[in-house]
């Protein structure tokens, strides 16, 4: 019986193995093919492009309504020409975070779609025309197509799936826009693709639970150990009276179906 059971144990571990290693099989990987970060104040757009790090930052002066710039925000490209992604697929974009600096408020990076007619040696009128449709999302505060990560850690990472299926089905390139919120001044500096490190799109399939190992039917309990179960379980049911009074604080929860439900912030931000 014991062997027996040790070979049971051992055939679940090499089934999970196995399906660790198929899962992992069947992420595909797609590093970024253009980044560059762009600077944008009240009057003046810059384009960086020839830089060690991805600066993604807000500068708040005053009390939030005097002043907002953003001295950087990444924009990043890839091709996905070859790629074939269906409807049951999962989409991530992952980045890197080489540094981070804030203030006492927490930091929310805001990711968007926008145009792929650009690449790294392009001026700023270009990105200007790719970025503008993203660009008015963020001037109207448009929660309705945000989502956000504030966990504080160096690994970003955003849900893209429905953005990649949408791109896909227009073209070969997808491109986004990274921006930094938050009530004070804030600084994170992402590694770029140069680095070996940069950003990454990682799909894979959604994956499917591998049914549980059970006990095969020919195994049973011992039965002096399930007639002594069996007649403890007999006398506590016997034991047991029947309630049928209510306590009147339950009664009033049931009545109005009302249980409080403690509210939690999520974390990356991702714009439709």
């Amino acid at each position: 019986m014991l062997k027996r059971g040790i070979i049971l144990l051992l055939l679940a571990t090499l089934l999970a193995g196995n399906a660790l290693c198929n899962a992992e099989s069947n992420v595909t990987t797609i590093t970024a093919s253009e980044d560059v970060y762009i600077s944008m104040g009240e009057n003046r757009v810059s384009v960086y492009n020839q830089t060690e790090m991805l600066l993604c930052a807000v500068d708040v002066t005053g009390n939030r309504t005097e002043m907002v710039r953003y001295p950087g925000a990444p924009v990043i490209q890839f091709d996905i020409s070859g790629l074939n992604i269906t409807d049951n697929d999962v989409a991530i974009l992952v980045l890197k975070a080489a540094s981070m600096q804030k203030q006492n408020d927490p930091v929310m990076v805001a990711l968007m779609s926008i145009g792929s007619d650009w690449d790294e040696s392009s001026d700023y009128t270009t990105f200007l025309v790719n970025i503008l449709p993203a660009w008015n999302i963020i001037k109207k505060n448009d929660a309705t197509a945000m989502s956000s990560n504030t966990d504080g850690d160096r690994i970003f990472a955003f849900d893209v799936s429905q953005k990649l299926r949408d791109a896909r089905a227009k073209g070969d390139k997808i491109s986004f826009l990274l921006e930094a919120i938050s009530n004070s001044s804030a600084e994170i500096s992402f590694l770029p693709r140069e680095s070996g490190q940069g950003p990454c799109l990682m799909i894979m399939p959604y994956p499917v639970s591998t049914p549980d190992v059970t006990m095969p039917s020919n195994l049973t309990l011992n039965s002096s150990l399930q007639t002594n179960q069996t007649t403890v379980l007999s006398e506590n049911i016997n034991q047991t009276e029947p309630q049928t009074d209510t306590p009147t604080a339950l009664q009033t929860i049931l009545a109005g179906k009302r249980v409080p439900v403690a509210g939690r912030w999520l974390s990356n931000v991702s714009l439709e």
